[in-house]
């Protein structure tokens, strides 16, 4: 099933774009966000992990968003397991969106085998 979220995203916080259903797998092939400010404002974007949360891979680090610009991941993907989580936080007062697309299809479950 693809799917695409928009986001009007809140500025200086931490804001969860995507939680990956339990039972889910999630291909995330575009992260698109626009800095809609009059003036430059850093972004960051990282993938973090159900399974530890401390764990954060970073798609995008403090990037610097000229006035009026976006930055686009969308020449490769990702694929997320069920409860990860990808979070964008933008610099604090700045005005700014996202759009992510992805493919969500069920986890196959394995059989329990017995000794």
């Amino acid at each position: 099933m693809k799917h695409t979220v928009g986001l009007q995203l809140t500025a200086g916080s931490a804001n969860t774009v995507l939680t990956v259903p339990y039972g889910y797998k999630a291909e995330v092939y575009l992260l698109f966000i626009s800095n809609l400010d009059a003036n430059n404002k850093t972004t960051t974007a990282y993938w973090e992990h159900a399974h530890n949360t401390d764990h954060k891979i970073y798609i995008i680090d403090t990037y610097p968003m000229a006035s009026h610009s976006f930055i686009q991941f969308a020449s490769g993907s990702i694929i997320m397991q069920s409860g990860d989580k990808l979070i964008v936080t933008p610099e604090a007062g700045a005005t700014q969106s996202v759009m992510l697309s992805f493919d969500l299809y069920k986890e196959n479950t394995v059989p329990f085998m017995a000794d």
